[in-house]
């Protein structure tokens, strides 16, 4: 039994090394703060991407958070009822609509913050692709950023 697990933990070993011996190189700071190049075709790509990422966001959060407060309500309405059996069931349907609310909520929330993240970025990349414009000032030529 001891020779088993022994050999289990040699195999798992073995396969962990390996895995780490083909990792990425590191990527020198300097290569990584330089801006890259991207053509317009990818920028606007990833701009739709990342507009397509925040309107799913927004139509999952915004009916999940409308779930939440409904479920919320028929809670706190359920506690303070009379009726043991029309409490029970309000109670119950309002967890569930809460539950709903915040399976929908919490992944729209992420989808909207995430997309809207990525359009900052894709329009920063676009601003700063830009050639500066040129123009004559009152000293001479004048570069504007």
């Amino acid at each position: 039994m001891r020779l088993v697990s022994l050999l289990v933990a040699v195999a798992l070993t073995i396969g962990v090394a390996r895995g780490r011996a083909h990792a990425a190189p590191v990527v020198e700071p300097d290569a990584k703060l330089a801006p890259y190049r991207l053509d317009p075709k990818e920028l606007d790509r990833a701009g739709r991407r990342a507009l397509w990422k925040r309107n799913v966001g927004i139509g999952l959060a915004v009916p999940g958070v409308a779930l939440v407060i409904l479920g919320s309500v028929l809670v706190v309405n359920g506690s303070r009822s009379v009726n043991l059996f029309g409490g029970g069931v309000q109670l119950a349907a309002g967890s569930v609509t809460g539950g709903l609310g915040l399976a929908l909520g919490i992944p729209g929330v992420v989808l909207w913050v995430t997309g809207q993240d990525d359009m900052d970025v894709v329009s920063w990349r676009r601003k700063q692709q830009q050639l500066p414009p040129i123009g004559v000032g009152p000293v001479g030529l004048m570069l504007r950023f």
